[in-house]
């Protein structure tokens, strides 16, 4: 996750009452499962979602077979997946439609992501398919990779909370090597100063999403729209310095998220001397 962004601002108990007010079958099972509904909602809100701390309810608890739990598991689950007129089918088109992001918050790659992400996946816990602060906008390719991972073996979280987690730094910087002309590698690194608190899940962030891979895929295509750049400013009869304009292009990006992917390859230009010489003064490409 590379930013942290606003909750969702629709009441997330009000959503659920009036989701389960709206039940007209399966009325025991949802009767006696209701505070234990009410308080696994609390639980996440309280515990900032963390699944080393959450563990999803026994359907089995609640019903009087195995195969009536196997059914009121999908039961769950399919309250995601609202008529028109019932809840909170506004509230979901909602949260994919109108967040006002331009960008993917789990990956900072640009686009407004327009599925939902739930943290906590709802094949695991079927519980909080509709719990609001479960569900993070997410670009489909993030959803794809992260799939339905939650936890590691050792029992740590691998991902970060977009509503929860606090995101003041930029994480990355790229070490792009010569020839500038056609870098022969975007290594994509993790800055040294980050907070020790989170980098390791981090780290498991990163490889769950394959971040590395998709930025230095970027990083290629940015970087011969740059040598673009300059060889059109070189025409100029006052062409700028490359370093001048790549902190305005900074600037733009960085208003998006400190961790977006321009802001972070633009940052590893101004902070690769050697680059930006090339920029005004190298033998820029002919196919350009």
């Amino acid at each position: 996750m590379v930013a942290k962004i606003a909750a969702p601002v629709h009441d997330m108990m009000a959503t659920l009452n009036s989701v389960l007010a709206e039940r007209k079958r399966y009325l025991p099972f949802y009767e006696a499962i209701k505070d234990d509904l009410i308080a696994q909602f609390l639980s996440y809100e309280e515990n900032n979602g963390n699944p080393e701390v959450i563990s999803p309810l026994t359907i089995r608890d609640y019903t009087r077979t195995d195969d009536e739990a196997v059914k009121r598991k999908k039961s769950l689950i399919n309250l995601y997946f609202p008529k028109v007129d019932t809840h909170p089918f506004d509230i979901l088109s909602d949260m994919r439609r109108k967040h006002g992001l331009l960008f993917c918050p789990s990956c900072g790659e640009d686009g407004a992501p327009d599925t939902l992400d739930h943290y906590l996946p709802k094949e695991y816990f079927p519980e909080l398919s509709i719990c609001l602060l479960n569900l993070t906008p997410m670009c489909s390719r993030c959803q794809g990779e992260k799939s339905s991972d939650f936890l590691t073996d050792n029992n740590e979280r691998m991902f970060l909370h977009p509503y929860y987690d606090e995101i003041r730094q930029c994480f990355f910087n790229i070490d792009i090597r010569p020839p500038f002309r056609s870098p022969s590698a975007f290594i994509v690194n993790l800055n040294a100063e980050m907070e020790l608190g989170i980098r390791s899940v981090v780290e498991r962030h990163i490889q769950g999403v394959a971040f590395k891979e998709r930025l230095e895929e970027f990083c290629e295509i940015k970087h011969l729209h740059l040598l673009k750049i300059m060889a059109d400013e070189r025409e100029d009869e006052d062409p700028f310095p490359a370093a001048r304009l790549i902190r305005k292009f900074l600037r733009q990006e960085q208003k998006k998220a400190v961790n977006a992917w321009a802001a972070i390859y633009y940052q590893s230009v101004l902070d690769t001397p050697e680059l930006l010489d090339y920029l005004d003064n190298g033998e820029l490409p002919d196919y350009l």
